[in-house]
């Protein structure tokens, strides 16, 4: 499977998870979306807006990178950032050799060094 994940759906992330669904770059069997954010209900309402895609709700951000190839984060603040990124069940414990993780977020650059580093030391 070639899933494609995303983590945060809030304004921006929703819009740029449906984009990823009505373009059909991902949402089908072979390349399901698989989703976390921290509040369940925005998860719930993109699975409705979109039925008839293949989209999985995962219930932490780690497992959505342990089953994606590819994972897109796009989080509201810095402070969300980080603890998402670094958190027990955050990105980064599912970060394995091979797996890339895009930030989306307006990250101050030392930030996004930091995190790059940390993903590149697990091999990902």
């Amino acid at each position: 499977m070639s899933a494609i994940g995303f983590v945060g759906l809030g304004i921006m992330g929703e819009g740029m998870a449906a984009r990823l669904l009505s373009e059909g770059v991902a949402g089908s069997d072979d390349k399901p979306l698989v989703i976390w954010n921290r509040t369940g209900s925005k998860c719930q309402a993109l699975v409705e807006k979109f039925p008839s895609m293949k989209v999985i709700v995962k219930d932490t951000a780690r497992e959505v990178v342990q089953e994606c190839g590819i994972t897109y984060c796009m989080l509201s603040t810095p402070e969300a950032s980080k603890a998402v990124f670094e958190g027990d069940d955050g990105v980064l414990a599912g970060v394995t050799e091979g797996k890339s993780i895009v930030d989306c977020a307006t990250l101050a650059e030392l930030d996004m060094q930091r995190m790059s580093e940390a993903v590149m030391a697990k091999a990902g």
